[in-house]
């Protein structure tokens, strides 16, 4: 008697999503003997935008992905996480308005760092940018727009995971166009 085996539907993976690789191609199976990495990263995406998180709302968290995605020269990237903000529900629109005059003003908005994601996308300029810099004003930026400190640690772990996620994106596609 044999034993049928059944293939286990393959985990979420919005990195391999973002980067376009195909599911059972090469660069899958090489991402496939790597699973603990392709698995670390997927969860700290997962723990990232949970939308169950306290403190930062989601859609402010969106907004600073797409935004650091767009500063990162990844605009299907920043494509992405602008369409995950337009379905997250009602607070997106608003964030979207807020996100698109930011990012048409620039950081020098006089009243950009006035708001809440005001404040969230001008810290995240300044990490998401080839010369990252956060200085103690712009952390006091943050405090007066009501976040915590612990709210100021997940952005900035918000935009670290994704100038990574989208190098990695490209890495993944450079090797899938090779493949």
């Amino acid at each position: 008697m044999t034993t049928e085996v059944k293939p286990t539907p393959a985990p979420e993976d919005d990195t391999a999503r973002l980067a376009g690789i195909a599911p059972a191609g090469a660069v899958a199976a090489l991402r496939a003997a790597r699973a603990d990495a392709t698995r670390y990263t997927q969860g700290s995406f997962d723990a990232l935008f949970d939308a169950r998180a306290t403190g930062l709302s989601l859609a402010e968290r969106l907004a600073a992905a797409s935004y650091a995605a767009g500063l990162s020269a990844a605009p299907e990237a920043a494509r992405a996480y602008r369409e995950r903000l337009l379905a997250s529900g009602s607070s997106a629109d608003g964030a979207i308005a807020a996100l698109d005059r930011f990012v048409a003003d620039g950081v020098t908005h006089a009243n950009a760092a006035d708001t809440r994601l005001g404040a969230i996308l001008t810290h995240t300029h300044a990490l998401a940018t080839l010369s990252p810099s956060a200085d103690r004003s712009a952390l006091l930026r943050l405090k007066q727009a009501g976040l915590s400190t612990p709210d100021i640690v997940a952005l900035s772990q918000l935009v670290a995971f994704v100038t990574y996620q989208v190098r990695l994106a490209a890495a993944l596609r450079a090797l899938e166009a090779t493949a």
